[in-house]
């Protein structure tokens, strides 16, 4: 089953009334991701709500002719719309059908006709204090980090594949020319080619971060009511920030000294006027800082202590708590490796005198 095949089934299933809370947030996702997906959603909807008062005379029962006629009709006209080659009024027959069929013979039997067989996936869930590393099919790499989930196909060899991510993880993708390879997140969507690359996108952080080291990628998704309108393209050594609470995001440059040429100034002023909402652009920063987690390295730059607590809760598997305003926007810089959570809190504590208390996984921080 591609992708759109996934999103008709839910479709049919959100109209049905049938659908899961977690099915329904993947399938709006899906309809506000692209203005044709919104609009055929919406036709979809309008069409139904209207049959609902509509006597539909034919049966599975008493006229199997119709039935294969039905069913031959709209397995040609949504092939066109899935293949992008299909005018409104073409679309417009084709949710018509589809309707009329669902309310006539049930989603269950659409389904089962129409949509194929669904594709079988594998997941890989990371408790915290731990660290996973898997290998596709294919030869691709994923290293998944502490507290996160990857769900992805068991067969990655298909023209349209795409691996579902909560949390962080660093992908080693092989290219294939012939695959178009997506990494989906609850705000973005990344589309990949033979890249290697780290995303952070935690469901309990504001911030999520795409980090791009060899390769190309392009970002598109959506935070609120702001999409992303046209797909933003990194280049090596260039990170994407989006903030998630303010729905809003915003563009800006943080160079490396080498990087600053006018080609580069240009390619930032290029992205910032063709995309609305905007995202934060860094160039020439420096990747490996972002992905040395793999290497069992927790590396932090003039980090927030309240935001570096998170990451030491799924580092260490802890709970954290900072019981002053003052220490949580302390902020801190350095690096841990083999130490001991007790061994680290020492360390912090050095920097900005507090005191702490552990007892067992539970860690209680305050000012001195």
């Amino acid at each position: 089953m591609n992708i759109e095949d996934i999103y008709i089934s839910l479709i049919l299933r959100h109209l049905k009334k049938e659908i899961s809370e977690s099915e329904k947030q993947e399938l709006f996702h899906w309809v506000y991701c692209k203005k044709e997906n919104e609009k055929f959603f919406y036709n979809l909807k309008d069409i139904w709500e209207t049959a609902q008062y509509q006597s539909i005379a034919k049966t599975a029962d008493t006229d199997a002719e119709w039935q294969k006629l039905v069913f031959k009709a709209i397995q040609e006209e949504t092939d066109h719309f899935l293949k992008k080659s299909v005018n409104t009024r073409t679309i417009y027959r084709a949710i018509q059908i589809a309707a009329v069929v669902v309310i006539t013979f049930g989603i269950g039997f659409f389904v089962q006709k129409y949509i194929p067989e669904e594709t079988n996936y594998a997941s890989v869930n990371v408790p915290y204090g731990a660290k996973s590393e898997l290998e596709l099919p294919d030869g691709s790499k994923v290293w998944v980090n502490s507290g996160s989930k990857i769900k992805y196909p068991t067969n990655v060899n298909n023209k349209d594949v795409t691996l579902y991510l909560e949390g962080e993880a660093y992908f080693d993708i092989v290219k294939n020319p012939k695959r178009l390879l997506t990494v989906k997140t609850s705000t973005i969507y990344i589309q990949v080619h033979g890249t290697s690359f780290n995303v952070k996108s935690y469901n309990d952080e504001e911030i999520v971060e795409t980090t791009l080291l060899e390769g190309s990628i392009s970002i598109t998704g959506k935070v609120g009511n702001n999409v992303i309108k046209e797909p933003i393209f990194l280049k090596p050594n260039e990170q994407a920030t989006l903030t998630k609470s303010k729905q809003n995001i915003e563009i800006g440059q943080q160079k490396h000294e080498l990087a600053k040429t006018k080609e580069a100034a240009n390619d930032i002023k290029k992205i910032a006027s063709n995309i609305n909402p905007k995202i934060q652009i860094k160039e020439g920063i420096d990747v490996e800082s972002f992905v040395m987690w793999k290497y069992n390295m927790l590396v932090f730059k003039n980090e927030r202590f309240e935001d570096l607590a998170i990451k030491l809760e799924r580092w260490y598997d802890v709970e954290i708590t900072i019981k002053n305003e003052e220490l949580k926007n302390s902020r801190y810089t350095g690096t841990f490796e083999k130490e001991t959570v007790e061994q680290a809190m020492k360390a912090l504590s050095i920097s900005l005198p507090f005191k702490y208390h552990i007892d067992k996984n539970q860690i209680s921080i305050q000012k001195i």
